[in-house]
C-alpha cells in the first residue's frame, strides 16, 4: 500500500490570490454647498429660581398648592410663612417711635421751628397698617445731634429694617411657571436658608442646540430658527439669543441658545427633543458624501494604487445621511460606501457609474 501511495501523483497546489473587492468611488472635487444647519437640541427654561427661606416660621398654605408641577401665574402667592407674631412686633416698635416722636415736637416747637411743620406732617402720616413714610429732612447739625440723642434716627432705620424683614414672609411668582422640586410640606417649620422649593418658567423657553465648531461658526446671534417636532408635525419660530464661547470637552460641541414662546395651542415642555433648522447657509470647499462612508468619526477610505488606504477628512457638517468634507487633496479617488471587514491594502476595483 505504500508503495501503491507513493506513486499517486501529487496535486499542484493553487496559488493564493487577493480577493478583489469591488467599489465606488469618485475623485475629490470641492465646491461650494448651500445646505441648512440642522441639529437636535433640547428644551429648557430661561429661568431658574431656588426658593429660600430668610426667616423662622410655621409654612402656611399659599394661594396655589405646594406640590411639584403645580403651576401658577405671575403675581400669584407661592410661599407663605407665618408672620402674626413679626406684624405685632413691628406695630409695637412704631408704636414706641410715635410715643419718642410725640415727646420731641413740643421741643421743636421752641427750638427748631422751621423744622416743626415737617415733623408734624410726618408724624400724622405714620399708619400702623402701613409702612412708615419717609423720614422728614434733617434741616440743621443741632437737629441731627438733637434727633440721634433721642435714638429717634435709629428707631427709624431699626423699623424700615423690620418691614423689610417682614415682607420676606411672603412670596409671589415672579414669573408664569410651575414648581419643579418642593423640599418641605405645609405645616413645616423654617429657618433662615432653608430650600422650600425649586420653579422654573414656562412661558419663555429656550432649545440648546449643540453644533459642531464648523456649523457654530456659521451662526449668528439674532438669527432666525426653526424648532420642528417630528411626531407632531408642529412647528415653533424662534431667534438665536447666546452663543456659547467654548466647546463642551465631552461632545466637542458648540452649544447655540433659540428663544421659543409657546402658546395654548402649541405648547412646550422642558426636557422635549426638538430640530432644530437655521436655514440654508454657504459651506465654501467642500464635498458632500454619503455619511455612512465615514467610520472611526473622521476617516474614510481612498483608492491609491488599486489598494485602499484609510486617510482622515476634517468634518464641516454632518446630517441624518450627508456629510461636508475636506482635508483630502483634489483628484484623490475617494469610496462613497461603508466597507464590511474591509483592511488597508485589499485590492479594489471601481464601479463605474
Amino acid at each position: 500500500m505504500a508503495i501503491f501511495f507513493s506513486m499517486k501523483p501529487e496535486q499542484e497546489k493553487a496559488e493564493k490570490t487577493d480577493q478583489i473587492v469591488y467599489v465606488k468611488a469618485e475623485s475629490v472635487s470641492y465646491e461650494e454647498v448651500i445646505s441648512p444647519v440642522i441639529s437636535t437640541g433640547r428644551i429648557a427654561s430661561t429661568d431658574y429660581v431656588d426658593i429660600i427661606s430668610e426667616v423662622s416660621g410655621v409654612l402656611l398654605e399659599p394661594k396655589v398648592n405646594l406640590k411639584k408641577g403645580q403651576s401658577f401665574r405671575k403675581g400669584d402667592l407661592i410661599v407663605s410663612v407665618f408672620k402674626e407674631e413679626a406684624e405685632l412686633a413691628l406695630k409695637g416698635k412704631m408704636s414706641r417711635f410715635m410715643n419718642a416722636i410725640a415727646g420731641v415736637l413740643p421741643d421743636f416747637k421752641i427750638d427748631f421751628p422751621q423744622s416743626y411743620d415737617r415733623w408734624r406732617r410726618f408724624f400724622d402720616a405714620i399708619d400702623m397698617e402701613k409702612d412708615i413714610p419717609e423720614l422728614p429732612e434733617v434741616g440743621s447739625e443741632q437737629e441731627k445731634i438733637y434727633l440721634a440723642g433721642r435714638n429717634i434716627l435709629d428707631t427709624y432705620y431699626s423699623i424700615k429694617s423690620d418691614e423689610i424683614r417682614l415682607k420676606k414672609h411672603t412670596i409671589y411668582a415672579p414669573f408664569d411657571g410651575a414648581y419643579t422640586d418642593v423640599y418641605l410640606e405645609v405645616g413645616s417649620v423654617v429657618n433662615p436658608g432653608s430650600r422650600i422649593a425649586k420653579i422654573i418658567r414656562t412661558n419663555e423657553l429656550e432649545m440648546e442646540v449643540p453644533l459642531n465648531p464648523a456649523e457654530a461658526a456659521k451662526v449668528k446671534v439674532g438669527d432666525a430658527a426653526t424648532a420642528i417636532d417630528e411626531d407632531q408635525n408642529e412647528t415653533w419660530k424662534g431667534r438665536v439669543i447666546r452663543k456659547a464661547k467654548f466647546v463642551d470637552p465631552n461632545t466637542q460641541s458648540i452649544y447655540i441658545y433659540v428663544k421659543l414662546t409657546p402658546s395654548a395651542n402649541k405648547p412646550l415642555y422642558k426636557g422635549q427633543y426638538l430640530k432644530a433648522e437655521f436655514g440654508e447657509l454657504n459651506f465654501k470647499d467642500v464635498m458632500q458624501i454619503p455619511r455612512n462612508a465615514l467610520f472611526n468619526s473622521n476617516e474614510v477610505f481612498v483608492v491609491v494604487d488599486g489598494k485602499l488606504a484609510k486617510r482622515r477628512v476634517n468634518i464641516v457638517k454632518i446630517s441624518e445621511t450627508t456629510a461636508l468634507i475636506n482635508g483630502l487633496e483634489e483628484g484623490t479617488l475617494l469610496v462613497l460606501e461603508p466597507l464590511v471587514s474591509a483592511t488597508e491594502n485589499t485590492p479594489v476595483q471601481i464601479l463605474e457609474k
